[in-house]
């Protein structure tokens, strides 16, 4: 626990720091870390042997999609990075017939996933920066995601007692669930009334509704990366950040948080300057 909090310590303001004061293109450079170690990760995690050149080309993609998102076009950026990651696959998978060890399709599949689908996914991140008042929202997925995990996880240790899926997360509590709902709606509201003493307009009961389903995706996108790791019977994908293991134990309710919101935030946005 000590661990997580020190994370948290250094992590936070440096999170802050890129969000409001650095470059735009920094975002998509942090962005495009974490969905490169994220591919990287699940990647291993499916396979441990996987070729690194197969890990490779999934890392990179992953990296480019949100960085060339601050740049250019998202769908072409998407269409041209998705093409580019199955064409080499795909070539991959044909060659691999000349070798006695053949190239698994459940393999390239997964690295479509990795190196394509969710890095696109956690773009909502620089696409929400790059809308107008975009350095405010851009931090919408981060408080949503992070507050629902710790409220889960504090109201679970204290209040605990009902299992919400004991055969996917045995650890994971109905209070818990609860728990994560409520601190995300309320860390939510919280953020509304700091922008507020900035000068911005702030629609409270829709940052509620960003706060409550934030939350939801938060919850399921953790349990759905909990499926991955049962199957595969791993503990974590990875050990990149200490007391949380790897990159994709961290943000992998991003990936389900940063598109919603960000369709959210396109439908109804809450905040104005």
């Amino acid at each position: 626990m000590l661990t997580r909090v020190i994370v948290a310590v250094v992590a936070i303001p440096v999170l802050l720091l890129v969000i409001f004061y650095a470059p735009y293109w920094a975002l998509g450079i942090v962005t495009g870390i974490i969905a490169a170690f994220s591919a990287w990760e699940l990647l291993r995690c499916i396979k441990r042997e996987v070729s690194p050149r197969l890990s490779a080309y999934a890392a990179v993609t992953a990296f480019c999609i949100p960085f060339l998102c601050v740049f250019y076009n998202a769908s072409r950026v998407c269409e041209l990075m998705l093409f580019f990651l199955v064409a080499v696959l795909f070539c991959e998978l044909m060659l691999s017939f000349r070798r006695k060890q053949r190239l698994e399709f459940s393999v390239v599949s997964a690295a479509v996933l990795a190196g394509g689908v969710f890095p696109i996914l956690l773009s909502g991140i620089v696409w929400l920066g790059g809308l107008r008042d975009g350095r405010v929202y851009a931090l919408l997925p981060f408080v949503a995601a992070f507050s629902s995990d710790s409220g889960a996880y504090l109201a679970g240790s204290a209040l605990g007692r009902h299992l919400l899926t004991p055969t996917l997360s045995p650890h994971k509590t109905l209070e818990g669930s609860v728990g994560g709902f409520l601190l995300s709606v309320l860390l939510m509201l919280v953020y509304g009334l700091i922008l507020r003493s900035f000068g911005y307009t702030v629609n409270f009961a829709v940052m509620g509704v960003y706060g409550f389903l934030g939350s939801l995706a938060a919850q399921l996108g953790d349990l759905s990366f909990s499926a991955i790791k049962r199957e595969y019977s791993i503990k974590d994908y990875g050990n990149l950040i200490p007391g949380h293991g790897g990159m994709l134990d961290r943000f992998d309710s991003m990936i389900w948080v940063a598109p919603l919101l960000d369709i959210l935030v396109r439908w109804v946005p809450a905040i104005h300057k």
